[in-house]
């Protein structure tokens, strides 16, 4: 068999976009040069990877198969090919991110990351932990980094640090020099994020099981803002992230609670495929990323 490396990039792009012109613009080629490595490569698998139905490529069964098994491949010969290169600072890294880290600390350092090397393009895709692991999962991101536990036998993790969550409202009837305890406070209006969010599953597991059987949910919102909108409603909670209400704080818009015998910590991991080359770009954005997330928690620290 003599499949070509040429003719594999050929089918990934086809495959991902079923236009020939545009992939032959894409990739320097006339039109007849893509179908012609496409025919060949059908010939060498004696199998047809597309199907012609009104005048559209469309991926079939063979096509789909190929593509599963290919697409990492040729990622990871790509990507061991640039550890050789003298310039290792350029190129696209793709990141998948958990919302509270996506929102308060990830673009802080994708900025200053840029500024110095600005070869770089970086691409990010946001959701909660269980996205995040999907994301690795099926190769879309390069790497990753998330606020809440996970089960994954593919992906591999390492501490980014240290958070805590705050139980926060903006009603200051409740916000009193008082110390609460999680029993005064349970049947109050609590607004959760999602499920599948690390901040929710973080909250709930500290609470442990009686309590959060009988915790007042009030209502489920994806995104932190639209949690932090509605507090000032009266006796209404949450439980976020020390960045993600720090301004807030400051401001005087909410208040802390004073939780008695209990703290809601967690840690912040990056992660990434445990067959994944970790490129220099890569790993030169993971030391920078630990290096800001200490300094952000010691400016959290002296408020």
């Amino acid at each position: 068999m003599n499949i070509t490396l040429r003719q594999l990039e050929i089918f990934l792009e086809l495959a991902r976009n079923p236009h020939l012109g545009r992939v032959a613009d894409s990739i320097g080629l006339t039109q007849s040069a893509v179908s012609m490595a496409i025919k060949s490569l059908e010939e060498i698998l004696n199998k047809k990877l597309f199907d012609r139905i009104n005048k559209k490529l469309i991926l079939n069964e063979y096509g789909r198969m190929l593509f599963k098994e290919t697409d990492p491949l040729v990622k990871q010969l790509s990507e061991t090919e640039n550890l050789f290169r003298d310039d290792h600072y350029f190129g696209v890294l793709k990141m998948g991110v958990s919302s509270s880290i996506a929102n308060y600390l990830i673009p802080q350092i994708i900025y200053a990351f840029k500024e110095r090397y600005k070869g770089v393009t970086i691409q990010m895709e946001t959701g909660n932990t269980h996205d995040v692991i999907g994301y690795i999962e099926n190769g879309q991101v390069d790497m990753g980094f998330v606020e809440g536990e996970f089960n994954s036998v593919d992906v591999l993790r390492d501490v980014l640090g240290d958070d805590e969550l705050y139980v926060v409202t903006g009603d200051k009837n409740l916000a009193t020099d008082k110390s609460y305890t999680m029993e005064e406070l349970l049947d109050k209006k609590w607004v959760l994020r999602e499920k599948g969010s690390g901040t929710r599953e973080v909250f709930l597991s500290h609470l442990g099981g009686e309590h959060t059987k009988r915790i007042n949910v009030f209502m489920e919102l994806d995104h932190a803002g639209g949690v932090k909108s509605i507090l000032h409603n009266k006796d209404t909670l949450a439980c976020l992230s020390q960045y993600c209400v720090r301004k807030e704080l400051v401001s005087g818009l909410l208040h802390r609670l004073d939780i008695k015998d209990i703290r809601f910590t967690r840690s912040f991991y990056t992660v990434w495929h445990r067959n994944k080359v970790l490129s220099p770009i890569l790993l030169e954005f993971i030391e920078m990323a630990k290096q800001y997330k200490k300094m952000s928690t010691s400016s959290i620290k002296n408020l």
